[in-house]
Protein backbone atom coordinates (compact mmCIF):
# COMPACT_ATOMS: atom_id res chain seq x y z
CA UNK A 1 0.00 0.00 0.00
CA UNK A 2 1.34 3.69 -0.94
CA UNK A 3 2.36 5.46 1.86
CA UNK A 4 0.07 8.65 2.49
CA UNK A 5 3.69 10.60 1.12
CA UNK A 6 3.10 9.74 -1.98
CA UNK A 7 -0.62 10.18 -2.39
CA UNK A 8 -1.93 13.40 -3.54
CA UNK A 9 -5.19 15.20 -4.44
CA UNK A 10 -5.20 16.54 -7.86
CA UNK A 11 -7.55 18.45 -9.81
CA UNK A 12 -9.50 16.46 -11.49
CA UNK A 13 -10.47 14.83 -7.55
CA UNK A 14 -8.84 11.85 -8.28
CA UNK A 15 -5.97 9.93 -5.97
CA UNK A 16 -3.10 9.64 -7.60
CA UNK A 17 -0.21 6.96 -6.39
CA UNK A 18 3.55 7.29 -6.98
CA UNK A 19 3.66 10.73 -7.84
CA UNK A 20 6.35 12.39 -6.35
CA UNK A 21 7.42 15.84 -5.52
CA UNK A 22 9.86 16.75 -8.49
CA UNK A 23 7.02 15.80 -10.92
CA UNK A 24 4.46 17.83 -9.61
CA UNK A 25 6.57 21.03 -9.17
CA UNK A 26 8.09 19.89 -12.86
CA UNK A 27 4.26 20.74 -14.15
CA UNK A 28 4.64 16.98 -14.85
CA UNK A 29 1.05 15.73 -12.75
CA UNK A 30 -0.61 14.52 -16.36
CA UNK A 31 2.07 12.76 -17.52
CA UNK A 32 2.28 10.65 -14.30
CA UNK A 33 -1.42 10.33 -13.65
CA UNK A 34 -1.87 8.29 -16.76
CA UNK A 35 0.60 5.85 -15.61
CA UNK A 36 -1.69 4.87 -12.40
CA UNK A 37 -4.87 3.09 -12.82
CA UNK A 38 -7.17 3.50 -9.95
CA UNK A 39 -9.78 0.74 -8.83
CA UNK A 40 -12.33 1.52 -6.46
CA UNK A 41 -12.38 -1.97 -5.43
CA UNK A 42 -9.10 -2.63 -4.35
CA UNK A 43 -9.07 -3.28 -0.63
CA UNK A 44 -5.83 -1.57 -0.40
CA UNK A 45 -7.18 2.09 -1.57
CA UNK A 46 -6.90 4.35 0.89
CA UNK A 47 -9.93 6.41 0.08
CA UNK A 48 -11.28 9.80 1.80
CA UNK A 49 -14.74 10.54 2.07
CA UNK A 50 -15.60 14.05 0.98
CA UNK A 51 -19.61 16.39 1.05
CA UNK A 52 -20.94 17.23 -1.69
CA UNK A 53 -20.49 21.06 -1.34
CA UNK A 54 -16.51 20.91 -0.89
CA UNK A 55 -14.01 22.94 -2.60
CA UNK A 56 -13.63 21.80 -6.40
CA UNK A 57 -10.08 22.93 -6.18
CA UNK A 58 -7.39 22.22 -3.31
CA UNK A 59 -3.65 22.63 -3.26
CA UNK A 60 -1.31 20.30 -5.13
CA UNK A 61 1.13 20.49 -2.44
CA UNK A 62 -1.13 19.33 0.30
CA UNK A 63 -0.63 15.41 1.40
CA UNK A 64 -3.79 13.38 2.75
CA UNK A 65 -1.94 13.53 6.69
CA UNK A 66 -2.52 17.56 6.56
CA UNK A 67 -5.96 17.25 5.51
CA UNK A 68 -6.80 14.56 8.19
CA UNK A 69 -5.35 16.89 10.90
CA UNK A 70 -7.84 18.97 9.94
CA UNK A 71 -10.59 16.77 10.60
CA UNK A 72 -12.38 15.50 13.75
CA UNK A 73 -9.73 12.66 14.00
CA UNK A 74 -6.08 13.37 14.41
CA UNK A 75 -3.86 10.75 13.99
CA UNK A 76 -0.95 12.06 13.32
CA UNK A 77 0.86 12.16 16.26
CA UNK A 78 2.09 15.83 16.09
CA UNK A 79 2.56 18.33 18.55
CA UNK A 80 -0.86 18.04 19.92
CA UNK A 81 -0.17 14.39 20.93
CA UNK A 82 3.55 15.98 22.80
CA UNK A 83 0.95 18.31 25.04
CA UNK A 84 -1.48 15.39 25.92
CA UNK A 85 1.67 13.15 26.69
CA UNK A 86 3.07 16.09 29.13
CA UNK A 87 -0.26 16.37 30.80
CA UNK A 88 -0.71 12.56 31.34
CA UNK A 89 2.62 12.64 32.52
CA UNK A 90 2.27 15.54 35.40
CA UNK A 91 -1.01 13.78 36.61
CA UNK A 92 0.22 10.22 37.06
CA UNK A 93 2.24 11.35 40.20
CA UNK A 94 -0.72 13.12 41.50
CA UNK A 95 -2.08 8.89 42.21
CA UNK A 96 0.58 8.59 44.48
CA UNK A 97 -0.57 5.17 45.28
CA UNK A 98 2.53 3.03 45.26
CA UNK A 99 4.83 4.10 47.58
CA UNK A 100 6.81 1.46 49.28
CA UNK A 101 5.28 0.24 52.38
CA UNK A 102 7.24 -2.74 54.50
CA UNK A 103 6.73 -5.09 57.19
CA UNK A 104 7.97 -6.96 59.96
CA UNK A 105 9.01 -10.19 59.88
CA UNK A 106 6.04 -11.23 61.87
CA UNK A 107 3.87 -9.24 59.80
CA UNK A 108 5.04 -10.96 56.51
CA UNK A 109 4.82 -15.01 58.16
CA UNK A 110 1.24 -14.03 59.49
CA UNK A 111 2.94 -15.06 63.17
CA UNK A 112 0.69 -16.39 65.58
CA UNK A 113 -0.60 -15.75 67.55
CA UNK A 114 -0.86 -11.89 66.03
CA UNK A 115 -2.45 -13.47 62.80
CA UNK A 116 -5.66 -15.49 63.28
CA UNK A 117 -7.26 -17.22 61.10
CA UNK A 118 -10.45 -17.12 62.70
CA UNK A 119 -11.61 -14.20 65.22
CA UNK A 120 -13.70 -15.61 68.47
CA UNK A 121 -16.76 -13.81 68.80
CA UNK A 122 -15.26 -12.47 71.76
CA UNK A 123 -12.26 -11.11 70.10
CA UNK A 124 -14.57 -9.52 67.24
CA UNK A 125 -16.42 -7.43 69.46
CA UNK A 126 -13.09 -6.36 71.30
CA UNK A 127 -11.12 -5.95 67.77
CA UNK A 128 -7.92 -4.44 69.33
CA UNK A 129 -9.23 -3.58 72.49
CA UNK A 130 -8.13 -5.85 74.63
CA UNK A 131 -9.38 -6.38 78.01
CA UNK A 132 -7.21 -4.94 80.53
CA UNK A 133 -7.55 -6.80 84.01
CA UNK A 134 -5.58 -5.80 87.13
CA UNK A 135 -6.57 -8.15 90.35
CA UNK A 136 -7.47 -5.73 93.27
CA UNK A 137 -4.11 -5.26 95.45
CA UNK A 138 -1.80 -6.11 92.85
CA UNK A 139 1.90 -4.91 93.02
CA UNK A 140 3.23 -3.54 89.60
CA UNK A 141 7.28 -3.18 89.02
CA UNK A 142 8.29 -1.02 86.45
CA UNK A 143 10.95 -2.58 84.58
CA UNK A 144 14.18 -0.65 83.09
CA UNK A 145 13.79 0.39 79.70
CA UNK A 146 16.23 -1.57 77.76
CA UNK A 147 18.55 0.60 75.70
CA UNK A 148 18.82 0.07 71.79
CA UNK A 149 21.67 1.05 69.58
CA UNK A 150 21.28 2.50 66.63
CA UNK A 151 24.29 1.59 64.89
CA UNK A 152 22.85 -1.65 65.67
CA UNK A 153 20.47 -1.19 62.73
CA UNK A 154 22.49 0.98 60.29
CA UNK A 155 21.93 -0.55 56.75
CA UNK A 156 19.52 -3.16 57.56
CA UNK A 157 16.48 -3.75 56.25
CA UNK A 158 12.86 -3.43 57.61
CA UNK A 159 12.87 -6.99 57.85
CA UNK A 160 15.91 -7.61 59.93
CA UNK A 161 15.73 -4.68 62.44
CA UNK A 162 12.28 -6.48 63.51
CA UNK A 163 13.09 -9.97 62.54
CA UNK A 164 10.91 -11.32 65.70
CA UNK A 165 7.42 -9.72 68.33
CA UNK A 166 10.72 -8.75 70.54
CA UNK A 167 12.41 -6.56 68.46
CA UNK A 168 8.58 -5.21 68.27
CA UNK A 169 8.55 -4.29 71.77
CA UNK A 170 8.41 -0.08 73.15
CA UNK A 171 10.60 -1.17 75.77
CA UNK A 172 13.69 -1.44 74.49
CA UNK A 173 13.52 2.25 73.77
CA UNK A 174 13.30 2.91 70.65
CA UNK A 175 11.49 6.37 69.68
CA UNK A 176 7.73 6.08 68.57
CA UNK A 177 4.55 8.14 67.66
CA UNK A 178 1.32 8.00 69.41
CA UNK A 179 -1.54 8.37 66.94
CA UNK A 180 -5.31 8.79 68.48
CA UNK A 181 -8.39 8.07 66.49
CA UNK A 182 -10.68 10.76 66.49
CA UNK A 183 -13.30 7.60 65.06
CA UNK A 184 -14.38 5.74 67.41
CA UNK A 185 -14.98 2.67 65.23
CA UNK A 186 -12.44 3.18 61.98
CA UNK A 187 -12.89 1.53 58.79
CA UNK A 188 -9.46 -0.54 59.11
CA UNK A 189 -7.41 -0.85 61.62
CA UNK A 190 -3.43 -2.16 60.64
CA UNK A 191 -2.24 -5.36 62.84
CA UNK A 192 0.37 -6.06 64.73
CA UNK A 193 3.86 -5.77 63.27
CA UNK A 194 2.13 -3.78 59.60
CA UNK A 195 4.29 -0.52 58.50
CA UNK A 196 3.05 2.58 57.97
CA UNK A 197 4.66 6.05 57.07
CA UNK A 198 3.64 9.63 57.68
CA UNK A 199 3.64 11.50 54.48
CA UNK A 200 3.95 15.24 54.72
CA UNK A 201 2.03 16.48 51.51
CA UNK A 202 3.15 19.98 50.21
CA UNK A 203 1.79 21.54 47.63
CA UNK A 204 3.93 24.03 45.25
CA UNK A 205 2.46 27.82 45.51
CA UNK A 206 3.88 28.02 41.23
CA UNK A 207 5.45 26.04 39.18
CA UNK A 208 8.75 28.08 40.01
CA UNK A 209 8.67 26.91 43.89
CA UNK A 210 11.14 24.94 44.52
CA UNK A 211 10.96 24.84 48.32
CA UNK A 212 10.94 21.50 50.25
CA UNK A 213 9.73 21.93 54.17
CA UNK A 214 10.62 19.21 56.05
CA UNK A 215 8.77 18.78 59.62
CA UNK A 216 10.70 16.86 62.31
CA UNK A 217 8.27 13.43 61.91
CA UNK A 218 7.74 12.05 58.70
CA UNK A 219 8.77 12.08 54.80
CA UNK A 220 8.19 15.26 52.40
CA UNK A 221 6.25 14.89 49.38
CA UNK A 222 5.80 17.88 46.80
CA UNK A 223 2.60 17.86 45.39
CA UNK A 224 2.38 20.42 41.96
CA UNK A 225 0.05 22.92 41.15
CA UNK A 226 -2.02 20.40 38.86
CA UNK A 227 -1.35 16.89 40.86
CA UNK A 228 -4.27 15.76 42.41
CA UNK A 229 -4.94 15.59 45.76
CA UNK A 230 -3.99 12.69 47.72
CA UNK A 231 -7.16 12.18 49.70
CA UNK A 232 -8.72 12.39 46.12
CA UNK A 233 -12.05 14.60 45.43
CA UNK A 234 -12.39 14.54 49.56
CA UNK A 235 -9.93 16.29 50.93
CA UNK A 236 -7.29 19.68 50.03
CA UNK A 237 -3.83 20.41 50.03
CA UNK A 238 -3.97 23.88 48.97
CA UNK A 239 -0.69 25.85 47.66
CA UNK A 240 1.98 26.15 50.32
CA UNK A 241 -0.20 23.83 52.78
CA UNK A 242 1.77 21.15 54.35
CA UNK A 243 -0.85 18.34 55.28
CA UNK A 244 0.94 15.77 57.53
CA UNK A 245 -0.61 12.23 56.37
CA UNK A 246 -1.01 8.67 57.63
CA UNK A 247 -0.05 6.19 54.85
CA UNK A 248 -0.41 2.59 54.63
CA UNK A 249 -2.13 -0.12 51.50
CA UNK A 250 -5.38 0.16 53.64
CA UNK A 251 -6.39 4.20 54.51
CA UNK A 252 -4.88 7.42 54.10
CA UNK A 253 -6.20 9.82 56.21
CA UNK A 254 -5.11 13.32 57.39
CA UNK A 255 -3.01 13.72 60.92
CA UNK A 256 -2.93 16.66 63.26
CA UNK A 257 0.16 17.32 66.00
CA UNK A 258 -1.01 17.41 69.60
CA UNK A 259 0.75 19.07 72.53
CA UNK A 260 1.48 16.38 75.29
CA UNK A 261 1.06 17.04 78.41
CA UNK A 262 4.06 16.70 81.35
CA UNK A 263 1.90 14.56 83.05
CA UNK A 264 0.59 12.12 80.83
CA UNK A 265 2.77 8.50 80.04
CA UNK A 266 2.45 5.86 78.05
CA UNK A 267 2.21 2.30 80.69
CA UNK A 268 3.18 -0.48 78.40
CA UNK A 269 2.61 -4.07 79.54
CA UNK A 270 4.79 -6.57 77.56
CA UNK A 271 4.61 -10.33 77.33
CA UNK A 272 5.78 -13.25 75.81
CA UNK A 273 9.16 -13.40 74.23
CA UNK A 274 10.35 -15.95 76.87
CA UNK A 275 10.06 -13.11 79.58
CA UNK A 276 7.05 -13.81 81.13
CA UNK A 277 4.94 -9.96 81.90
CA UNK A 278 6.93 -6.97 82.12
CA UNK A 279 5.15 -3.45 82.84
CA UNK A 280 7.26 -0.22 81.40
CA UNK A 281 6.64 3.48 81.82
CA UNK A 282 7.27 6.16 79.12
CA UNK A 283 6.97 9.78 78.41
CA UNK A 284 4.90 10.44 75.07
CA UNK A 285 7.49 12.43 72.60
CA UNK A 286 5.28 12.73 69.41
CA UNK A 287 1.22 12.82 69.90
CA UNK A 288 -1.29 12.85 66.39
CA UNK A 289 -4.59 12.71 66.45
CA UNK A 290 -5.99 10.73 63.18
CA UNK A 291 -8.57 12.55 60.92
CA UNK A 292 -11.56 10.42 59.26
CA UNK A 293 -9.28 7.37 57.38
CA UNK A 294 -10.47 6.85 53.90
CA UNK A 295 -9.97 3.00 53.00
CA UNK A 296 -7.65 2.79 49.85
CA UNK A 297 -9.19 -0.90 49.02
CA UNK A 298 -12.81 -2.67 49.06
CA UNK A 299 -13.29 -4.65 52.44
CA UNK A 300 -14.88 -7.95 50.80
CA UNK A 301 -18.17 -8.93 52.13
CA UNK A 302 -18.73 -11.81 54.12
CA UNK A 303 -19.51 -15.24 50.94
CA UNK A 304 -17.34 -13.17 48.59
CA UNK A 305 -14.77 -15.05 46.38
CA UNK A 306 -11.91 -12.98 48.18
CA UNK A 307 -13.10 -14.36 51.46
CA UNK A 308 -13.02 -18.14 49.54
CA UNK A 309 -9.50 -17.50 47.83
CA UNK A 310 -7.71 -16.14 51.31
CA UNK A 311 -8.93 -19.24 53.13
CA UNK A 312 -7.58 -21.42 50.70
CA UNK A 313 -4.13 -20.23 50.49
CA UNK A 314 -4.22 -19.49 54.12
CA UNK A 315 -4.86 -23.56 54.54
CA UNK A 316 -1.82 -23.56 52.19
CA UNK A 317 0.41 -21.88 54.20
CA UNK A 318 -0.26 -23.73 57.21
CA UNK A 319 0.00 -26.72 55.77
CA UNK A 320 3.34 -26.25 53.50
CA UNK A 321 5.02 -24.99 56.87
CA UNK A 322 3.97 -28.21 58.39
CA UNK A 323 5.51 -30.20 55.96
CA UNK A 324 8.59 -28.20 55.62
CA UNK A 325 9.05 -28.90 59.24
CA UNK A 326 8.15 -33.13 59.28
CA UNK A 327 10.52 -35.29 58.22
CA UNK A 328 9.09 -37.02 55.62
CA UNK A 329 7.06 -34.19 54.06
CA UNK A 330 3.74 -35.22 55.23
CA UNK A 331 0.59 -34.56 57.17
CA UNK A 332 -2.24 -35.78 59.22
CA UNK A 333 -5.15 -33.82 58.93
CA UNK A 334 -5.45 -33.95 62.65
CA UNK A 335 -1.99 -31.58 62.64
CA UNK A 336 -3.91 -28.69 61.17
CA UNK A 337 -7.09 -28.90 62.69
CA UNK A 338 -6.00 -26.85 65.38
CA UNK A 339 -5.06 -23.50 63.04
CA UNK A 340 -8.70 -24.01 61.72
CA UNK A 341 -11.14 -23.64 64.64
CA UNK A 342 -14.37 -22.94 62.70
CA UNK A 343 -13.87 -25.86 60.01
CA UNK A 344 -14.27 -30.07 60.88
CA UNK A 345 -12.26 -32.13 59.74
CA UNK A 346 -14.31 -33.49 56.62
CA UNK A 347 -14.26 -29.98 55.22
CA UNK A 348 -10.28 -29.61 55.66
CA UNK A 349 -9.70 -33.08 53.45
CA UNK A 350 -11.93 -31.01 51.24
CA UNK A 351 -9.58 -28.63 50.57
CA UNK A 352 -6.35 -30.76 51.18
CA UNK A 353 -7.52 -32.83 47.70
CA UNK A 354 -6.97 -29.62 45.73
CA UNK A 355 -3.31 -29.87 46.11
CA UNK A 356 -2.58 -33.11 48.32
CA UNK A 357 -2.95 -36.72 47.96
CA UNK A 358 -4.72 -38.74 50.48
CA UNK A 359 -1.79 -42.03 50.71
CA UNK A 360 -3.61 -45.21 51.07
CA UNK A 361 -0.81 -47.81 50.31
CA UNK A 362 3.08 -47.88 51.32
CA UNK A 363 4.88 -46.02 54.08
CA UNK A 364 2.73 -43.21 53.78
CA UNK A 365 -0.56 -45.00 54.23
CA UNK A 366 -3.04 -42.85 56.33
CA UNK A 367 -1.16 -39.53 55.51
CA UNK A 368 -1.34 -36.92 52.98
CA UNK A 369 0.97 -35.51 50.82
CA UNK A 370 1.67 -32.74 48.57
CA UNK A 371 0.80 -34.09 44.84
CA UNK A 372 3.84 -35.54 42.63
CA UNK A 373 3.52 -33.01 39.88
CA UNK A 374 4.29 -29.90 42.29
CA UNK A 375 6.64 -28.87 44.60
CA UNK A 376 6.70 -27.42 47.90
CA UNK A 377 7.59 -23.72 47.80
CA UNK A 378 10.50 -22.24 49.69
CA UNK A 379 9.75 -19.87 52.52
CA UNK A 380 9.46 -16.63 49.97
CA UNK A 381 6.84 -18.62 48.22
CA UNK A 382 4.54 -19.28 51.34
CA UNK A 383 5.07 -15.81 52.55
CA UNK A 384 3.32 -14.51 49.33
CA UNK A 385 0.47 -16.32 48.78
CA UNK A 386 -1.32 -14.07 51.83
CA UNK A 387 -0.39 -10.45 52.37
CA UNK A 388 -0.85 -9.09 55.76
CA UNK A 389 -3.86 -6.88 54.56
CA UNK A 390 -6.01 -9.37 52.90
CA UNK A 391 -5.77 -10.34 56.81
CA UNK A 392 -6.30 -7.08 58.14
CA UNK A 393 -9.18 -6.67 55.73
CA UNK A 394 -10.98 -10.21 56.50
CA UNK A 395 -10.59 -9.45 60.17
CA UNK A 396 -12.31 -5.60 59.50
CA UNK A 397 -15.20 -8.31 57.99
CA UNK A 398 -15.27 -10.44 60.54
CA UNK A 399 -15.55 -7.73 63.06
CA UNK A 400 -18.62 -6.03 60.66
CA UNK A 401 -20.45 -9.30 60.80
CA UNK A 402 -20.38 -9.63 64.09
CA UNK A 403 -21.44 -6.20 64.30
CA UNK A 404 -24.55 -6.72 62.49
CA UNK A 405 -25.36 -10.62 64.03
CA UNK A 406 -25.22 -8.74 67.88
CA UNK A 407 -28.17 -6.44 66.25
CA UNK A 408 -30.38 -9.09 65.20
CA UNK A 409 -29.56 -8.52 61.84
CA UNK A 410 -27.84 -12.20 61.19
CA UNK A 411 -24.77 -10.84 59.50
CA UNK A 412 -26.01 -8.30 57.21
CA UNK A 413 -26.45 -7.96 53.21
CA UNK A 414 -24.18 -8.91 50.76
CA UNK A 415 -24.26 -5.55 49.23
CA UNK A 416 -26.22 -2.45 48.93
CA UNK A 417 -28.78 -2.94 45.87
CA UNK A 418 -31.70 -3.31 47.85
CA UNK A 419 -30.44 0.11 49.25
CA UNK A 420 -34.30 1.44 50.38
CA UNK A 421 -34.87 -1.72 51.98
CA UNK A 422 -31.74 -1.70 54.58
CA UNK A 423 -31.66 0.16 58.07
CA UNK A 424 -29.16 2.12 58.71
CA UNK A 425 -26.98 -0.03 60.88
CA UNK A 426 -26.87 -2.86 57.56
CA UNK A 427 -25.81 0.37 55.12
CA UNK A 428 -22.89 0.88 57.48
CA UNK A 429 -21.67 -2.60 57.12
CA UNK A 430 -17.85 -2.22 56.28
CA UNK A 431 -17.44 -3.83 52.89
CA UNK A 432 -20.72 -1.54 51.55
CA UNK A 433 -19.57 1.76 53.38
CA UNK A 434 -16.32 0.93 51.53
CA UNK A 435 -17.26 0.18 48.36
CA UNK A 436 -19.28 3.62 48.52
CA UNK A 437 -16.33 5.18 49.34
CA UNK A 438 -13.98 4.25 46.32
CA UNK A 439 -16.94 3.89 43.80
CA UNK A 440 -17.43 8.13 45.45
CA UNK A 441 -13.59 8.47 43.95
CA UNK A 442 -14.28 7.49 40.54
CA UNK A 443 -17.04 9.47 40.41
CA UNK A 444 -19.41 6.32 40.02
CA UNK A 445 -21.57 6.95 43.23
CA UNK A 446 -22.65 9.89 45.42
CA UNK A 447 -22.26 10.12 48.84
CA UNK A 448 -25.02 11.52 51.75
CA UNK A 449 -22.00 13.12 53.19
CA UNK A 450 -23.85 14.01 56.44
CA UNK A 451 -26.64 12.39 58.73
CA UNK A 452 -26.57 9.07 60.19
CA UNK A 453 -23.66 7.91 59.00
CA UNK A 454 -21.64 10.77 59.98
CA UNK A 455 -19.43 8.77 62.60
CA UNK A 456 -18.57 12.24 64.56
CA UNK A 457 -22.33 12.46 64.93
CA UNK A 458 -21.46 16.25 64.22
CA UNK A 459 -20.76 17.58 61.17
CA UNK A 460 -17.21 17.03 60.95
CA UNK A 461 -16.43 13.79 59.02
CA UNK A 462 -18.18 12.12 56.03
CA UNK A 463 -20.99 9.57 55.98
CA UNK A 464 -20.03 6.95 53.09
CA UNK A 465 -24.27 5.96 52.73
CA UNK A 466 -24.49 5.87 48.98
CA UNK A 467 -27.52 8.60 48.16
CA UNK A 468 -30.19 7.40 46.43
CA UNK A 469 -29.79 8.50 43.15
CA UNK A 470 -33.74 8.85 42.98
CA UNK A 471 -34.02 12.43 45.12
CA UNK A 472 -29.98 13.00 44.42
CA UNK A 473 -27.93 14.50 46.90
CA UNK A 474 -29.41 17.02 49.43
CA UNK A 475 -27.34 19.40 51.45
CA UNK A 476 -27.42 19.60 55.05
CA UNK A 477 -30.65 21.61 55.72
CA UNK A 478 -32.28 20.80 52.82
CA UNK A 479 -35.82 19.22 53.59
CA UNK A 480 -35.43 15.03 51.99
CA UNK A 481 -39.27 15.02 51.23
CA UNK A 482 -39.57 17.55 48.53
CA UNK A 483 -41.56 17.35 45.89
CA UNK A 484 -40.09 18.96 43.11
CA UNK A 485 -41.22 19.56 39.56
CA UNK A 486 -39.43 17.26 37.34
CA UNK A 487 -40.39 18.76 34.38
CA UNK A 488 -38.12 21.36 34.75
CA UNK A 489 -35.22 19.88 35.50
CA UNK A 490 -35.46 17.36 32.00
CA UNK A 491 -37.22 14.32 33.88
CA UNK A 492 -35.08 14.81 37.31
CA UNK A 493 -36.67 15.51 40.51
CA UNK A 494 -33.47 18.00 41.04
CA UNK A 495 -31.24 20.10 38.95
CA UNK A 496 -27.58 17.81 38.46
CA UNK A 497 -25.13 21.21 38.03
CA UNK A 498 -26.78 22.73 41.18
CA UNK A 499 -26.75 19.42 43.02
CA UNK A 500 -22.81 18.77 41.95
CA UNK A 501 -21.92 22.31 43.05
CA UNK A 502 -23.78 21.87 46.51
CA UNK A 503 -22.14 18.36 46.93
CA UNK A 504 -18.16 20.03 46.39
CA UNK A 505 -19.57 22.73 48.71
CA UNK A 506 -20.63 20.17 51.40
CA UNK A 507 -17.33 18.25 51.01
CA UNK A 508 -15.19 21.01 51.71
CA UNK A 509 -17.14 22.43 54.59
CA UNK A 510 -16.45 19.05 56.39
CA UNK A 511 -13.14 18.76 55.49
CA UNK A 512 -12.27 22.06 56.91
CA UNK A 513 -14.43 21.60 59.77
CA UNK A 514 -12.53 18.55 60.96
CA UNK A 515 -9.23 20.47 60.25
CA UNK A 516 -10.42 23.68 62.49
CA UNK A 517 -11.75 20.83 65.20
CA UNK A 518 -8.73 19.00 65.46
CA UNK A 519 -5.73 21.02 64.91
CA UNK A 520 -4.42 23.06 67.96
CA UNK A 521 -2.17 26.60 67.99
CA UNK A 522 1.32 25.95 65.98
CA UNK A 523 3.31 27.71 68.45
CA UNK A 524 2.01 24.77 71.38
CA UNK A 525 2.06 21.82 68.80
CA UNK A 526 5.05 22.03 67.26
CA UNK A 527 6.97 23.42 70.19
Amino acid sequence: MPSADDIYWVDDDEYVSGVGDDAILEGNLEEQANRVVLDLNDVQLLVDAQRADRPKKTSKSMAIGEQLFQKRYNISNDQAYDLLKENYQSRVRSTIGNLTIDHSMVANRLQSPYYKVKLSKSQARSFHRPNFVIRPNTVIHFSRVRHRKKKKDKGKDITQIFASSKDLSLGDGSQYVMLEYSEEYPTVMSNFGMGSKIINYYRKKSNEDESRPKLNIGETYVLGSQDRSPFWNFGFVEPGEIVPTYYNRLVRAPIFKQQVNSTDFLMIRSTGGGEGQKYYLRSIPNLYTVGQTLPVTEIPSPRSRRVTTASKNRLKMVVFRVLRKSENERILVKGISSHFPDQNDMQNRQRLKEFMEYQRTGEDQGFWKIKATDTLPNEDGIRSMVHPEEITLLETMQVGQQFLEDAGYGGGKEDDEQHEGMSTEEKLAPWITSKNFINATQGKAMLELHGEGDPSGCGLAFSFIRTSMKGGFKAMGEPTDEKIDKSKYGGHSYNVALQQKAYEEEIARIWHAQKKDLTVPVSSAYS
